[in-house]
């Protein structure tokens, strides 16, 4: 046994509350070192007792069951019941395949022996306070997100077109709209709902100049090119009674410079009410133009990605964490929105995200907080439910697309992603092939359609909540950033039709599926980077899943088990037993 490779570090990814009930527990091993692990847990017994005797611990033993499996280690996890008394303790029992036995705590790795447990110092929380931003919506680990925007979606409400809005299909331009509504995402809910969408996320729908409304001007009005607060309201309904969620886009770490508050500021400067709402340096607020319109120049005060259209506001300061808890609270209360998804989250101080998730759940117990950040390392929030998972997406396309990661490095950095991760965190986490600020994936792909289909499916194997941008499904190649995304197209072709079969069986098995792909372990398969494929089984329970996928050029040779049955696949010759290039295989075992 290697007791140098045994590790438990308590109080973090490894041993957390996953609700007010309930403490996870996670141990690293080294790979097929243990063969069992025991966690030997209990409430911590009391010093003394009034004749001045220690107290034997009263403690109860479980199985901890592996999570993740690679080349290099092993992950046991097991969730335990929080005692009345709100505190724990608890050490592992190890076993070898050689039946060597060992008692690991905080303080020692050392032989079990009955006389070692009932020494045992063990590892000892804190007290477990009753914590409600610990909870993550149970309704979010059955979640497909469907991605759009209103502009750019469907145009089914003419008298709101704004003048010399783009013919439908026309290439896209920065400063022109498509005429996109309300009505038109409305109408086309069946359409949504038949792809096997269950919840439809919205970029932001207030009142706005630009066509993507990420320069929010008003936060208490619908955009009136989109629609009014009556048609949204029958928006939301229509979604509750098809069961589907609604998510919107917000931001809150700055505000448009055609904001009340900002033109307030430019007028009176340091003696506008409004003056410690922004991070200013300097009076008057000025800026020195570039070429671009959306980048400036020795700004005298802080601005998103140094854009002066876009001016920062102090989220510590109480006026303004209140400001945006109340339109935040509105939106939920009277029109029943099931989630947010905060812009640039990773821009925004601890302080403000406690507060802001404290005032929502007194309204909405089951709201759900995705932090929405766009840094290339995102890391898991500590109090949103979930990130976008755009570290997991930039590792899977450089390893499908790119190239530039072998096969067996993305198995040993996925690992070492959900290692670091809290289970709970990763299926509230969204993980989105492509995004209104991102190029297209299909592009990405250079019109490859069997390669997205490839990419698309792996992702969907993984355990982060899928989303899918509009369009994806019918085979959209333009659009790099938000302002110059492409419209919907609505046009029938056989790569569309195509298409949306695959997304469509593919959505249905992540929903048979979903509890193994949230919380199942995870074991990597045969990989190889000489032949450039990789392989990796889910499980939980009874249920178990085994996919591979063929990243190389040449065909390879697989064996398909018996009595397994094919849930989705991808060249692949059963009769020849071989997988061809960006073939895959997802089997129910």
């Amino acid at each position: 046994m290697d007791k140098a490779a045994i590790y438990h570090r308590p109080a973090s990814e490894m041993a957390y509350m996953t609700d007010n009930d309930h403490y996870q527990l996670q141990l690293k091993t080294k790979h097929q070192d243990i063969a069992r692990v025991r966690v030997i847990y209990g409430p911590p017994q009391t010093l003394m007792t009034h004749e001045g005797k220690l107290v034997s611990w009263e403690y109860e033993t479980s199985e901890m069951h592996l999570r993740l499996q690679n080349g290099v280690y092993d992950v046991w996890s097991i969730e335990l019941p929080i005692p009345k008394m709100r505190k724990l303790k608890y050490a592992f029992h190890l076993l070898d395949k050689n039946g060597d036995e060992v008692l690991y705590d905080a303080n020692l790795s050392q032989k079990y022996t009955p006389k070692a447990l009932e020494r045992v110092t063990g590892f000892v929380t804190a007290y477990l306070g009753y914590d409600e931003n610990a909870t993550v919506p149970k309704w979010v680990q059955k979640m497909v997100w469907y991605r759009l925007m209103p502009d750019r979606f469907a145009n089914n409400d003419k008298k709101r077109d704004p003048k010399d809005i783009l013919e439908w299909g026309a290439e896209a331009d920065k400063a022109k709209f498509f005429g996109g509504d309300l009505q038109g995402i409305i109408d086309n809910l069946d359409y949504i709902q038949s792809l096997g969408i269950n919840g439809l996320y919205l970029t932001p729908i207030f009142d706005a100049y630009s066509n993507h409304k990420f320069d929010t001007i008003d936060y208490y009005e619908i955009d009136p090119e989109f629609g009014t607060k009556e048609k949204f309201k029958e928006l939301v309904e229509a979604l509750h009674q098809r069961g589907m969620k609604l998510m919107l886009d917000v931001t809150c770490d700055h505000l448009s410079d055609f904001s009340l508050q900002w033109q307030d500021v430019r007028k009176y400067g340091a003696r506008s009410s409004f003056a410690k709402w922004f991070l200013i340096e300097q009076f008057p607020v000025r800026y020195v133009p570039t070429e671009s319109p959306d980048y400036a120049e020795r700004l005298t005060y802080e601005a998103l990605n140094n854009n002066p259209h876009m001016p920062k506001v102090d989220l510590e300061n109480p006026e303004v964490q209140e400001y945006f808890g109340n339109i935040l609270t509105y939106w939920t209360r009277n029109f029943g929105i099931d989630a947010w998804s905060i812009a640039d989250s990773n821009e925004i101080p601890t302080s403000f995200k406690l507060y802001l998730s404290e005032r929502l759940k007194k309204v909405a117990p089951e709201i759900y907080l995705l932090g929405n950040t766009v840094a290339n390392k995102a890391e898991q929030d500590q109090v949103f439910a979930g990130t976008n998972a755009i570290n997991v997406r930039d590792l899977i396309e450089q390893t499908f697309i790119e190239r530039t990661i072998a096969p067996t490095e993305l198995a040993y950095a996925l690992n070492e992603h959900q290692l670091r991760a809290r289970p709970t965190e990763l299926f509230a986490s969204l993980l989105a092939a492509d995004s209104p600020k991102t190029a297209r994936i299909l592009a990405k792909c250079d019109d490859n359609v069997q390669l997205l289909r490839a990419v698309i499916a792996f992702m969907f194997m993984q355990p982060e909540t899928p989303s899918i941008l509009y369009g994806t499904e019918k085979g959209l190649l333009a659009g790099t950033e938000a302002a110059l995304q492409p419209c919907m197209d609505w046009k029938e072709t056989e790569k569309s039709s195509e298409m949306q079969r695959f997304i469509k069986k593919l959505i249905a098995a992540r929903a048979k599926y979903g509890d193994v792909l949230t919380v199942g372990s995870f074991e990597w398969g045969p990989c190889s980077n000489q032949h450039a494929y990789l392989s990796f089984s889910r499980n939980l329970g009874e249920k178990k899943i085994f996919a591979i996928f063929n990243l190389g050029y040449g065909s390879i040779k697989i064996v398909l088990p018996k009595n397994s049955k094919l849930l989705l696949g991808q060249n692949l010759v059963e009769q020849d037993q071989r997988l061809g290039q960006y073939g895959f295989a997802i089997i129910a075992l």
